[in-house]
């Protein structure tokens, strides 16, 4: 019997398939301190491998791209593109965890994925630790997991088209991690986008 290969680093997905109703244009794409969304998003990566799913405008060459088999799925069916794409190969190492991120939070910060990373090897055991604001806010999309508890849920939630990642969450050992530097701020409409360019071009008027 071959060796088991050991456990590959931690991946960063970054999920850029959303419909972007209330901002009415893809928003991944948008210019934030000159330059789009989601590249800013996939610095927070730093030297970790990244997996982008959907659209891949705006990408940096170099970062993988992988599409869901049916586009507008939602994250979860996002993030099972991606389990499926992180986990084909029998032969590859399989990442320890996989860190989930939106494509519309421009101020996450590479420190912010460790402490993500970190909350799940303290005591209590967790498999999913999730970004949590200064108002209780649950971000499920600036979130890590511990791969194999991710894909074994993703076996037992089914077709994932459409289903929600609280959902996805259910009975999960779960460890909140807070944000203090309000690195996890999403843009979801054309407000938040030019606070958001007021905040990266420094204004005192950006909250």
């Amino acid at each position: 019997m071959p060796p088991v290969p050991a456990p590959a680093p931690a991946v960063v997905v970054v999920l850029t398939g959303g419909a972007s109703r209330r901002m009415g244009s893809h928003k991944p794409v948008l210019d934030v301190g000159g330059r789009p969304l989601v590249a800013r998003v996939l610095d927070a990566a730093g030297d970790r491998p990244a997996l982008v799913v959907g659209p891949g405008q705006g990408v940096p060459a170099g970062v993988r791209v992988v599409m869901e088999p049916v586009p507008g799925g939602g994250p979860v069916a996002g993030l099972a593109a991606a389990v499926e794409a992180l986990t084909a190969d029998p032969g590859a190492p399989i990442p320890y965890a996989v860190t989930v991120l939106a494509a519309d939070l421009p101020f996450v910060t590479s420190e912010h994925l460790e402490r993500l990373l970190a909350a799940l090897d303290e005591p209590d055991g967790a498999d999913l630790a999730v970004t949590v604001d200064a108002d209780g806010r649950t971000n499920w999309l600036c979130a890590t997991w511990r791969l194999p508890v991710l894909r074994r849920r993703l076996e037992e939630l089914g077709d994932a088209y459409g289903r929600s990642m609280r959902e996805l969450a259910h009975g999960i050992r779960t460890q909140s991690v807070d944000d203090p530097g309000e690195v996890a701020l999403d843009v979801d409409t054309p407000s938040d986008l030019a606070r958001a360019r007021a905040r990266a071009d420094g204004s005192p008027t950006a909250r």
